[in-house]
């Protein structure tokens, strides 16, 4: 067990290297861990690292102003303290126990016998295999405790590092000669990130001052205006307040709640059909032939951003709903990033953006004439339900199409053909599993773990009856659907058939959701024969930051999951990169990712097909610089077009593939 979690923590996940703090601090009758900031750390590596969300950690400067020397809060609970329990279970056996790593590209045996304390002989000497023999990533290193071998202490072995060092004190004294060096060393200390930091030297000098957002504003001229400058920026830089302004909203090369003067003045006119299409319905022409014209409308709460601004000591502000203002701005940004890659493909982009904070009808009412979304080309929606079903309503009374990002509801699209909803439905969330089981578990029989509670969780009783339905209707899948509250004769069940794969649909409430899947895990782990294969509807990684990688390896996980950012993916790790050296910060695993998505496949598509994308969808390939692909599809002649395709990942070898 502890080969396979020594594997785990070798993932190069970041967190991994940060050192946890044991040191605790009582603020307003609450316990924290105190943690200094370090070269190469952000608030979401530390969080993670401490096995939290970076909502939870505490901090008195601006969120992505944060620099090195900086205190981090982090709260002590559960998480917190199993995950510094478990690094200083760690460190203890890491240097009293033979252990087992998986070396890394890139890795050298020199750097491993720093990391891990111990001399490049003694690791040769524990592994006979590498005499001779160029290390490879991949490979299992036996790592010796380091005090393995006592002859080395008493010998002048411990007299060889202090001979080294003079050596690495050689270009410590070459680099003060050479002042220009000095000041390139933080850069190449900077994280993993080495693209970046080339690209940095160009982007260093405008970080302060903010003219790095000149490019977006260079790119699309129909938006550079004056009001880059809002009256946030007085409002949010309040000195009574005794902290750094919130800065995010302010970059920004489109004014919000300001149409662009080139938006168009009234709807195109409908589209003549050219070919025949399943949607009946009418559809209108592109605006301009040269442009395309999208408005974005969502709770930024400009006018409250004092009162939520990182920089205040506020530990209880974590759980205002406002808050939530923070992944809307990542949303945004994530829509710069695509514009950005539009144009460099020649597709011009006007974007408006709307700050709708109310939830009132009267106000929708308004903001949807006042702002002209009905003149647009498409409207991207990140609406709680009210005002989106209001807004939605709106839309299909002037045929234009409206967005909706996040919605898990099917009946956001019931009865109105213009809405589109990006999450994956529930059909074809369900049609994509199956399918993977059928093709991967030939002949398997299939366990559906439910719940029969009457309090049973909406979207767990309509994965159910979803999963029952096509279950009904194929014949290369065996399935049993089996209650949980008699979880205790679960194994004996699964030794009565063979290639067992257990579909776990439990959803109850987040304390009881904890308990069933620590259990299941421990129940199915237990299993050395015929062990079953897992899948889970819900996203086991995110939601428990504690759980146990060995067990999910060794049920050969599979789960179902939106806005996963794998770093294995080049793409997503391009993103990634790109978006921290934009903005400073890394991007929320699903707001940012998922706004790029949106206006890349739109804006692409009505680009590519004009309005006859709306009529035919399903002709129009998804661009390949997408994170998470589309594939639209009408549930019914009267519904708007849903998502049919999930993101499902497998775990092997303790990585997530998709």
């Amino acid at each position: 067990m502890l080969f396979v979690l020594g594997s785990v923590l070798a993932q190069g996940n970041q967190s991994s290297s940060i050192k946890l703090s044991s040191n605790t601090q009582r603020i307003n009758n609450k316990e924290y861990y105190v943690h200094i900031v370090e070269q190469g750390q952000t608030l979401f590596s530390i969080a993670r690292a401490y096995g939290l969300k970076y909502y939870d950690a505490v901090i008195k400067t601006d969120i992505h102003l944060m620099k090195v020397g900086d205190t981090v809060w982090l709260p002590k609970n559960e998480y917190s303290v199993a995950a510094v329990s478990a690094k200083a279970d760690a460190v203890t056996s890491s240097s009293t126990r033979v252990h087992y790593i998986k070396v890394e590209p890139g890795q050298t045996l020199y750097g491993i016998s720093r990391e891990y304390g111990v001399s490049v002989d003694q690791i040769v000497e524990a592994n006979p295999e590498l005499k001779g023999e160029q290390l490879k990533a991949g490979q299992m290193l036996k790592i010796p405790p380091k005090t393995i071998v006592t002859q080395p202490e008493t010998k002048p072995v411990e007299t060889k590092p202090v001979e080294t060092k003079p050596v690495e004190t050689k270009p410590v004294e070459k680099k003060p000669a050479e002042a220009k060096p000095v000041e390139k060393k933080p850069a190449e200390a900077k994280p993993v990130e080495t693209k970046p930091v080339e690209k940095k030297p160009t982007e260093t000098k405008p970080v302060e001052p903010k003219p790095v957002e000149t490019k977006p504003i260079v790119s699309k001229p129909v938006e550079t205006k004056p009001l880059e400058t809002k009256p946030v920026i007085d409002n949010s830089s309040n000195e009574t307040t005794g902290a750094a302004p919130l800065r995010r909203p302010i970059q920004n090369p489109y004014p919000f709640n300001e149409i662009p003067d080139n938006f168009p003045s009234q709807q195109a006119p409908y589209f003549n059909f050219t070919s025949q299409s399943e949607f009946s319905y009418q559809v209108r022409e592109r605006q301009d032939k040269n442009k395309i014209f999208v408005t974005v409308i969502m709770p930024l709460n400009l006018d409250k951003i004092n009162e939520i601004s990182t920089s205040k000591f506020d530990i209880e502000q974590r759980g205002k709903k406002d808050y939530k203002v923070f992944e809307f701005i990542q949303f945004y940004e994530g829509i710069l990033i695509a514009l950005d890659q539009l144009q460099n493909r020649g597709i011009n982009v006007v974007l408006n953006v709307v700050d709708l904070s109310s939830d009132k009808d009267e106000d929708v009412v308004e903001a949807f004439n006042k702002y002209q979304l009905a003149n647009s080309d498409f409207i991207v929606a990140l609406l709680v339900k009210k005002p989106f079903e209001k807004l939605a309503q709106l839309a299909m009374q002037h045929q234009v199409f409206v967005i909706n990002p996040f919605s898990s509801r099917s009946e956001v699209v019931e009865n109105n053909p213009y809405v589109v909803k990006c999450m994956p439905s529930v059909e074809g969330t369900v049609k994509g599993v199956l399918d993977m089981i059928a093709k991967r578990h030939r002949g398997g029989h299939v366990y559906i773990v439910h719940s029969n509670n009457k309090s049973t969780a909406s979207d767990e009783k309509i994965y159910r009856e979803e999963f029952v339905r096509q279950l009904n209707t194929r014949t290369d899948i065996q399935f049993t659907l089996f209650d949980w509250s008699v979880n205790g004769k679960l194994l004996s069940t699964l030794k009565t058939t063979k290639d067992n794969v257990i579909l776990s649909l439990y959803d109850q409430n987040s304390s009881k959701n904890l308990v069933y899947v620590t259990t299941l895990l421990n129940r199915l782990a237990s299993m050395n024969s015929n062990v079953p294969t897992l899948y889970s509807v819900n996203n086991y990684i995110d939601v428990y930051p504690d759980i146990d990688y060995s067990q999910l390896q060794h049920l050969n996980y599979s789960m179902v999951t939106l806005g996963y950012l794998n770093y294995d993916n080049v793409k997503h790790k391009e993103f990634v990169d790109t978006y921290k050296t934009k903005f400073l910060t890394e991007p929320n695993t699903l707001y940012a990712g998922v706004a790029h998505d949106i206006v890349i496949y739109f804006c692409s598509a009505l680009w590519q097909k004009g309005a006859e994308f709306w009529r035919n969808p399903q002709t129009f390939s998804a661009p390949m610089d997408m994170l998470f692909p589309f594939s639209l599809k009408q549930r019914s002649s009267t519904s708007g077009y849903e998502n049919q395709m999930p993101d499902i990942y497998h775990m092997s070898n303790y990585k997530l593939i998709k």
